[in-house]
Order: C-alpha cells, then sequence, then structure tokens
C-alpha cells in the first residue's frame, strides 16, 4: 500500500506541475530543490534522495509550488521509509539557495577526477606539443651549424693559394673594382607661383642648370599646340597629337612652354607632374626657372 501511495504522490504532483503549465525548471526555481530530486519524486525514485526527513520536506515544498494541500497528500504517515541512513550532516544548501544532499566523499572524488580529465588531456596535449617544437627547432639548429661548419671547411680549402693562381688573382683585381656612379639627387619641384594675370605658373628651380632636363607632354582629345623655348631658342612649336618629348640642353637657364588649348594637355618634367592650370583658356605658360 505504500509503494502505491507514493506513485499517487507522485503521479499527482506532475499533474498539477501539467495542469500549471510548468516545467521541472520552473519547480526547481520556486522550491531550490534540485531538478533531479523532483524528477525522482515523480518516477517515484526516492532512493536518490538523502533520507526519510528530506522525502517529506521535499514533497511538501514541491505540493505548495503546485498548490497542492501537503497534508491530503502526506497524511500522518507520509511515503514509507526507504532504508537510508539519517546521517544528514552532508545535506547542505548551496550560496544559489537550492537544497542539494550530502554526497558520499568517494563518489565525490571520483566525479571531481572525471570533471577534471579534459582539462588534464589538454595539458598533456599542450606539453608534448612544447616538446615537439623544441625537439625540432634543436635539431634545426644542430644541422644548421653542422652545415656551416662544413662550409668552413670548403671555403678555408679553396683559400690555398699557389704561385700562379696568387698572380692571376692579382692581375685581375683592379679589373673587378667598378667604380659606382652616385645618383643624383631627386630635383624638388616645390610650390609654384600662379600669376594669373600673365597666364603663366612659374618653378623657380635652384642650381638646376647644370645638368639635362627631359620634358614630356601628352596631348588629349584634339589635339594641343605647344611651343618650348629655352634661353628664347625654340625647341619644339606644332599641335601635339601624340606623346611628344623634348630634350632641355644643359646649361639653360630658363624654359618656357606655352600651351593652347591647355585643358587638353598632361606635362612632366624630369618624370614629375606639372600643375597645369586645367581650366579653358586661350592658352598658358609655364616658365621654370633652373638658376633661380
Amino acid at each position: 500500500m505504500s509503494e502505491i501511495l507514493t506513485n499517487q504522490i507522485g503521479e499527482q504532483l506532475k499533474a498539477a506541475r501539467l495542469k500549471k503549465n510548468l516545467s521541472l525548471d520552473d519547480v526547481q526555481a520556486s522550491t531550490k530543490i534540485q531538478e533531479k530530486y523532483l524528477e525522482a519524486i515523480e518516477n517515484n525514485n526516492l532512493g536518490i534522495l538523502p533520507g526519510d526527513f528530506y522525502v517529506r520536506a521535499f514533497i511538501r515544498q514541491y505540493a505548495l509550488a503546485v498548490d497542492l494541500n501537503p497534508e491530503d497528500l502526506l497524511g500522518e504517515a507520509g511515503p514509507a521509509s526507504i532504508s537510508r541512513s539519517k546521517d544528514l550532516n552532508r545535506a547542505h544548501r548551496d550560496n544559489d539557495g537550492v537544497v542539494r544532499a550530502g554526497i558520499d566523499t568517494t563518489r565525490s572524488a571520483k566525479s571531481q577526477i572525471s570533471s577534471m580529465l579534459p582539462t588534464i588531456w589538454i595539458g598533456i596535449i599542450v606539453f608534448l606539443v612544447l616538446v615537439g617544437i623544441w625537439f625540432v627547432l634543436t635539431h634545426l639548429n644542430t644541422g644548421s651549424q653542422q652545415s656551416n661548419g662544413g662550409g668552413d671547411v670548403s671555403i678555408s680549402s679553396s683559400t690555398v693559394p699557389d704561385s700562379t693562381s696568387s698572380s692571376q688573382s692579382s692581375a685581375s683585381s683592379p679589373r673587378k673594382k667598378a667604380t659606382k656612379k652616385a645618383a643624383a639627387p631627386k630635383m624638388k619641384l616645390g610650390t609654384p607661383e600662379q600669376n594669373t594675370a600673365q597666364q603663366t605658373t612659374i618653378y623657380n628651380l635652384s642650381k638646376q642648370n647644370t645638368r639635362q632636363h627631359t620634358i614630356k607632354i601628352t596631348a588629349q582629345n584634339t589635339g594641343t599646340n605647344v611651343q618650348v623655348t629655352a634661353d628664347g631658342d625654340v625647341l619644339l612649336n606644332e599641335v601635339i597629337t601624340a606623346d611628344k618629348t623634348i630634350t632641355v640642353p644643359k646649361g639653360t637657364g630658363v624654359v618656357n612652354v606655352q600651351f593652347t588649348n591647355v585643358a587638353n594637355a598632361v606635362m612632366t618634367f624630369d618624370s614629375q607632374r606639372i600643375n597645369v592650370i586645367s581650366t579653358a583658356t586661350p592658352f598658358w605658360n609655364v616658365l621654370m626657372n633652373l638658376n633661380n
């Protein structure tokens, strides 16, 4: 009869919970009883509860949570004893307020070891990887040192000269000495002056008359008439319909480039872009003072 009574208690509690559309997690939140104990009460699996005292206390709290009268469920006798020790000194309430029964220390140690196994395995794997890396680096360094040592031996053996090779080396050594011409520093155009009244863009360049310069003009669309003069000498005077390159002689002091239909032309001076005015105008001058 007691087994039937306990089954009826679990069924009644479960039916009342479902009627209120509550989950076991909801009941746990309101009673602070672990979900596994609530499920054990519903399934008459009272053996996992910590003792007879907790059986009655948990059923009472469960009943109140689902609006049942615990006295009607338990009566005076309550569920039969489940033959457990009444040593409840291990039962406790955690910081989250949930009642957790005391557990056997041996089982706790096993569970702790089981929970630590992933961490232990990760530590072992990391250790093995580090050992492998150390092993590879050590052998690479050893091989490199051996290779360098072998190279030293071959060099020392090849550097033993005889009289013939010594004379040939001394004879050919002047030929191997090639003088490298220092590259000329790149010219800086600086910020030009715009003289709108004279329709001229002026570049003042210091000490650039001692070298040769190159002007390149690219025409666009219908072409542009361009006249280039160097110290008054006309170097170019024609309509540009394709790329045109003009060499400015060494020693030139002033270069003037006059454009008509200037918006269609692009000019570079020693491969550097010149800021020619881009607005429509009958003509425009670019004046380069090379000995400012």
